[in-house]
C-alpha cells in the first residue's frame, strides 16, 4: 500500500515550478509503457469520480496563488463538469462578498489549443519548448495537468503583480492565513478533504515562495501541520526567485528578511527545510555545471525547469515501488539522527553521462568537489564531498540511458547496485562523520513536451553527452539525473547570514512589518535574531 503524500504550492513562483514537477509525473504515462514502472504514483496522485461516474485521476494538491495569477486555469475541469467554451471559471475564493465583473478570456497559447486536440498520430517526439519560451507568461500556460476542484486557491485579497498594494511582506502572509474564513477554506474544507480520503498519509511536501507574503503563509501553514500532525513530515522546499534589477535596496531588503523568519519558522516546524536559489546568468560556468546547458537562466521558464527536476528527482526515494524510504526516515537519514533540519540540495541536470566511456568515468571529484553539480542552497557552482552530518544521495537514468551507449567500453548496462555503490563510494570515502543513503533508479527522467529544450548539441537525443560529435536533428527526450540532499557545518554560514539580515532594519522597513494583527516590534525581532542565532549553533562541528 503507497504511503501518500500531499503537496502544497504557495505563491505564484512555486507554481512555476510545480507546474514543470506536475508535467514530468503526467509524463510518465505516456514513456516506456512496455518497462516495469518504478515509481507508486498513487503516493502523489488520487483516484476519483466525476458526476457521471467516470474515473479521475489527479494529483492529490492544494495550489496557492493570487487574483489575476492563474491564467487559463479553469476552477472546474472537464473530468468534473462538462465543458462550456462560452462560461467563464474563475478559481474557487473564500467566501464573503465579493464583486464579480466581466472580464476578457485570458488568451490560448499553440500548446494549450493542442491539448483540446485529440493527440497526433505519429512516433516522432513532440516539444513546444520553442513556442512556449517565446509566448508563455503565466504557469498556467504550460500546465497539462487537470486538478481536483479543491486543488485549486485563488486568494483576492491582493492582485498579481499589483505594485501599488503588493503582497511583499511576511507579516501580510500570517493576517492573511489567521482569517476565520481561511481557516474554514483552506483547512476544514480542502486539506482535510484531501488528508481523510488517505489510508496511510506520510507526511507533506511544501514548495514555497520564501520572499513574500506567501512566506508568512507558509509559515503559518507549518506550524498548523505542525499542532494538527505532528506524527506526520513536512519537507519544505523555500523558492528564491531571482531579484529583477529594478528592484530598490529596500524591496531587496524586504525580500531578505522574509527569506530569514521564513527560515526560522520552517527549521523549527518542519522536518526538512531546502531553500533554493535559481542559477543566474552570473553563475554560469561551461566547463562546470552547466557545460551541457544552453540558457542564460534568465528566463522563469527555464530555471523553474531546474529547480523542478531537482525536487523531483530528491523526492524519488519517497515514491519508488521496491523499498520506498519513508519521508520521516528521510529526514533523520539526512540530519544524522539529530534535531537539525536545514538541508542543502545539489543537483546535475544532465547527469553527465558519457556516450564512449563506462559511467564511472565521471565519478571522481576533484579536490574534492563535484563540479558537474551546481548547489542550489549554498549557491555553490559544485558540490562538495566532505565532512556532513548525513545525505541522501539519488541518481536515475543511468542504466537506461546506458542502453545506448557505445559499448566498446563496457559489456553492458550497469546494474542499480552499481550505481548505488558508486555513490557510496564518492560520497563516503572522504567523511569522518555520519553516513547517508544512496538511492539509484534504472529509468530515466523523461523531458517533457512542456520541458526546456536547453540542453547544448553535445547531448544527444537519449541524453548521452559526447563532447566530440554534436546532436544531429530531433529532441533530447530523456536524460539521466543527480541530486545530493545533505546537512554539514558548512551551513552554519546561511543561518548567520540570516540572523544578521534582521540587525540592520530601518525605520522605513520597520514600520511596514509592524501593521496589522501579526505585526513585529523591536522585542519580537531581537527575539527572533536570537532564535536563528541559537539555530546556527547546531550546526557546529561534532
Amino acid at each position: 500500500m503507497p504511503k501518500e503524500i500531499v503537496t502544497l504550492q504557495l505563491g505564484h513562483t512555486a507554481n512555476w515550478v510545480g507546474t514543470h514537477f506536475w508535467n514530468i509525473q503526467e509524463s510518465y504515462f505516456h514513456f516506456n509503457p512496455d518497462d516495469e514502472p518504478e515509481i507508486q504514483h498513487d503516493v502523489l496522485f488520487r483516484a476519483g469520480s466525476n458526476v457521471y461516474g467516470e474515473e479521475t485521476y489527479t494529483p492529490r494538491l492544494i495550489l496557492f496563488d493570487l487574483k489575476g495569477g492563474l491564467g487559463t486555469l479553469k476552477k472546474v475541469s472537464p473530468l468534473y463538469e462538462p465543458s462550456n467554451e462560452s462560461a467563464s471559471y474563475t478559481a474557487d475564493t473564500w467566501s464573503g462578498k465579493v464583486e464579480r465583473y466581466a472580464e476578457e478570456p485570458y488568451p490560448k497559447n499553440q500548446f494549450l489549443h493542442h491539448l483540446d486536440e485529440p493527440p497526433p498520430e505519429t512516433t516522432i517526439p513532440l516539444t513546444y519548448a520553442d513556442e512556449l519560451e517565446r509566448k508563455v507568461s503565466v504557469w498556467s500556460d504550460f500546465n497539462k495537468l487537470y486538478y481536483h476542484p479543491k486543488s485549486i486557491v485563488e486568494i483576492p485579497h491582493y492582485l498579481h503583480e499589483d505594485d501599488r498594494n503588493p503582497f511583499s511582506t511576511f507579516t501580510q502572509g500570517l493576517d492573511i492565513f489567521s482569517q476565520p474564513d481561511v481557516k474554514e477554506d483552506v483547512l476544514d474544507e480542502r486539506l482535510r478533504f484531501f488528508v481523510e480520503e488517505c489510508d496511510s498519509l506520510q507526511g507533506f511536501n511544501l514548495v514555497a515562495d520564501a520572499v513574500d507574503g506567501f512566506s508568512g503563509i507558509t509559515a503559518s501553514l507549518l506550524e498548523y501541520l505542525r499542532d494538527e500532525f505532528p506524527k506526520k513530515a513536512a519537507i519544505t522546499f523555500g523558492i528564491h526567485k531571482p531579484l529583477p534589477h529594478e528592484y530598490t535596496e529596500k524591496s531587496r531588503t524586504i525580500c531578505s528578511i522574509n527569506s530569514a523568519l521564513l527560515l526560522e519558522a520552517a527549521c523549527r516546524t518542519s522536518s526538512l527545510y531546502i531553500p533554493m536559489f535559481p542559477p543566474t546568468r552570473n553563475d554560469l560556468d561551461p566547463n562546470g555545471w552547466s557545460k551541457y546547458l544552453s540558457t542564460d537562466f534568465t528566463s522563469i521558464y527555464h530555471w523553474s525547469a531546474y529547480l523542478s527536476t531537482a525536487i523531483e528527482t530528491t523526492l524519488l526515494p519517497v515514491r519508488v515501488k521496491a523499498n520506498p524510504l519513508h519521508m520521516l526516515d528521510m529526514a533523520d537519514v539526512v540530519s544524522g539522527g539529530s534535531a537539525r533540519t536545514l538541508a542543502a540540495l545539489a543537483s546535475s541536470l544532465p547527469f553527465p553521462m558519457p556516450k564512449h566511456a563506462p559511467f564511472t568515468t565521471v565519478m571522481s571529484p576533484q579536490n574534492s568537489r563535484i563540479r558537474w553539480m551546481r548547489d542550489l542552497t549554498q549557491q555553490l557552482p559544485y558540490d562538495s564531498i566532505g565532512d556532513h552530518f548525513g545525505h541522501v544521495a539519488v541518481s536515475r537514468g543511468v542504466a537506461e540511458i546506458a542502453k545506448f551507449q557505445n559499448h566498446e567500453h563496457q559489456q553492458c548496462p550497469p546494474t542499480k547496485s552499481q550505481v548505488q555503490e558508486a555513490l557510496d563510494r564518492l560520497y563516503n570515502s572522504q567523511s569522518a562523520m555520519a553516513g547517508g543513503r544512496s538511492i539509484a533508479l534504472d529509468q530515466a527522467m523523461p523531458v517533457a513536451e512542456t520541458f526546456p529544450q536547453f540542453f547544448t548539441e553535445h547531448v544527444d537525443n537519449n541524453g548521452l553527452v559526447d563532447d566530440l560529435a554534436e546532436r544531429p536533428s530531433g529532441v533530447v527526450t530523456r536524460v539521466a539525473t543527480m541530486t545530493h540532499l545533505q546537512i554539514s557545518p558548512q551551513l552554519k554560514k546561511l543561518i548567520i547570514d540570516a540572523a544578521r539580515t534582521l540587525t540592520r532594519i530601518s525605520t522605513p522597513i520597520a514600520v511596514l512589518y509592524e501593521k496589522g494583527e501579526h505585526g513585529i516590534s523591536g522585542e519580537d525581532w531581537r527575539a527572533m535574531r536570537e532564535a536563528i542565532e541559537q539555530l546556527a549553533e547546531n550546526y557546529e562541528e561534532e
